[in-house]
């Protein structure tokens, strides 16, 4: 579920995107906005859950632009054993749900012991992938240890799925997914967490030299703000009374 608008991002940013990796696809339910944003972007869809990657298979077979692979990303090549959600797979993670269950108590998982296959982005030998939205239900990090060559090399703009609590065990948050992400260059200049419960949410990541150094002082600024939790409620709490204000009287 997509709560960044790549549209609104591309206003904003003025991005420039011929080459999309998603890693964690589902449904596909973001390459519509994919193609009418860009729509001469080629997309590479990644998704290990066979009867996603199958209902994948039959809703773009008629696409020469989108490339499907069914297995996953990671830091190493391996295969593992998934925790499957009731969700339609949405929820689906190769870490053991934790704060997931009292967060989302209505979604239901099962240990599925297939080995889903686990690959290394960088060794697949696609080249060019500028925009990466990964959303992976904690398994981002390790999606990121295993593309730094083109994170290095070919990535300008990025979308994750972040967490400020652990939903699932040991699953990385969103601090440690900006530290890793700054030794390659990149700043999180926009943050939208599901239902103000800031717990998860989609994250915007940018190559630091494509952004005004206002812009990148502001970014800073914001992010180190919003890690203090309270403070981030109270801030939070104040925007819902002025955009309840704003409703009223308009």
């Amino acid at each position: 579920m997509a709560l960044l608008k790549l549209s609104h991002l591309k206003d904003k940013y003025n991005l420039t995107i011929s080459k999309i990796a998603h890693v964690g696809a589902h449904k596909g339910q973001e390459v519509d906005e994919y193609l009418t944003v860009f729509p001469n972007v080629k997309i590479n869809l990644f998704e290990p859950q066979t009867n996603l990657f199958n209902y994948l298979k039959e809703k773009f077979e008629d696409k020469n632009n989108i490339n499907l692979y069914n297995f996953a990303l990671g830091s190493i090549n391996d295969s593992s054993n998934m925790f499957i959600s009731d969700n339609e797979g949405q929820s689906s993670s190769f870490f053991k749900p934790k704060l997931h269950l009292v967060e989302h108590p209505e979604v239901k998982f099962h240990e599925d012991n297939t080995n889903f296959q686990i690959k290394v982005l960088d060794e697949l030998g696609i080249s060019n992938i500028d925009f990466l939205n990964i959303d992976t239900q904690g398994f981002e990090m390790e999606v990121l240890k295993g593309s730094t060559k083109i994170l290095s090399e070919d990535v300008k703009y990025m979308i994750l799925e972040i967490n400020k609590k652990e939903l699932y065990e040991g699953c990385p948050l969103v601090t440690d997914i900006d530290r890793f992400l700054n030794k390659y260059g990149f700043i999180r200049t926009d943050t939208h967490y599901w239902m103000d419960s800031h717990s998860w949410g989609d994250a915007f990541y940018i190559k630091r030299d494509l952004i005004s150094s206002k812009r990148l002082l502001f970014s800073i600024f914001k992010n180190k703000l919003y890690s203090i939790e309270p403070l981030y409620r109270s801030l939070i709490f104040i925007r819902n009374i002025i955009w309840k204000i704003r409703n009223k009287t308009s």
